[in-house]
């Protein structure tokens, strides 16, 4: 077995400072972050593929700042490794994605990833990302296949998160009603009277009235998924919702149910279960 140098304690130390800066500097998102790198500092990440330069790594920052909400790395818990110029990170991580869904699910998403640096001086030139990027399983053929799961399921899960994506980024109500089938059946029970985006609706031409109504009545506050199951067809997501009553400036409050069902990878039908009251007296 070869040994490389014995590093120098002191430069090692400042090394290992700047790895701590780097994973502080991404769940913040610092523009600062970028100072760590070498000019053409070489980046590898699954799915975005090998880049080098300070530009690439700020769009690759960009890009994944697009897909999560947040980002936390367990800092404390790092496993470290050196080796001469490189030092190698082990790790868990967790976040939120935009769509509001929470990773790690401790089942199939770990959370655990593997950094592998390379140094100039005390700047990075090299770092090779190992984590898989499907962060909240969403991947489920590939589970099914890994898992020797049965092949139901799986598609109304992907479903279901394509909608979840589309209402958390505020998508267009042309864009949502894609998602669903021509036929769609779309139910939202409550006080049809004094919420006007509830009630049963019918077709695409149904739910883009829905999401052109919810957006003209409400300003989004909070969002956020707390989980996710799906068995055959169907697919249910539990969370809670927070929003503003444009009509009243008054704060609606409810946790929520969504049950759907899909066909051939669009929704067919759908029902909202919500605290219709209290979204009733907010909006009145």
């Amino acid at each position: 077995m070869t040994t490389g140098p014995v590093p120098d304690p002191d430069l090692t130390e400042a090394r290992l400072k700047v790895i701590d800066a780097y994973f502080r500097g991404a769940d913040s998102r610092d523009p600062a972050w970028l100072d760590l790198f070498t000019e053409d500092v070489e980046l590898v990440f699954p799915k975005f593929g090998l880049t080098r330069g300070k530009a690439a790594v700020a769009e690759f920052g960009a890009r994944l700042a697009a897909e999560l909400e947040s980002l936390e790395h367990d800092i404390p818990g790092l496993h470290i490794i050196v080796a001469g110029d490189t030092i190698v990170v082990e790790g868990t991580e967790a976040g939120v994605t935009r769509s509001g869904l929470r990773w790690p699910d401790g089942v199939v998403s770990q959370g655990r990833f593997c950094d592998v640096f390379k140094f100039a001086g005390t700047l990075i030139r090299s770092i090779h990302i190992y984590v898989d990027p499907d962060f909240t399983s969403a991947d489920r053929d590939r589970i099914r296949i890994l898992r020797g799961e049965a092949a139901a399921g799986g598609g109304a899960r992907a479903t279901l998160e394509r909608y979840l994506t589309a209402m958390r980024s505020r998508a267009t109500p042309e864009a949502v009603a894609a998602l669903f089938t021509e036929d769609a059946d779309w139910d939202i029970p409550g006080a049809v009277d004094r919420v006007p985006w509830i009630g049963h609706r019918s077709g695409r031409a149904g739910v883009a009235d829905f999401v052109r109504a919810l957006w003209d009545g409400i300003e989004p506050i909070r969002f956020d998924i707390t989980a996710i199951a799906a068995e055959g067809d169907r697919a249910f997501a539990a969370g809670e919702l927070e929003a503003r009553a444009r009509r009243t400036g008054r704060i609606m409050r409810s946790e929520f149910v969504i049950d759907l069902t899909a066909r051939d990878g669009l929704i067919s039908r759908y029902r909202l279960l919500e605290d219709s009251f209290a979204i009733a007296q907010a909006a009145a």
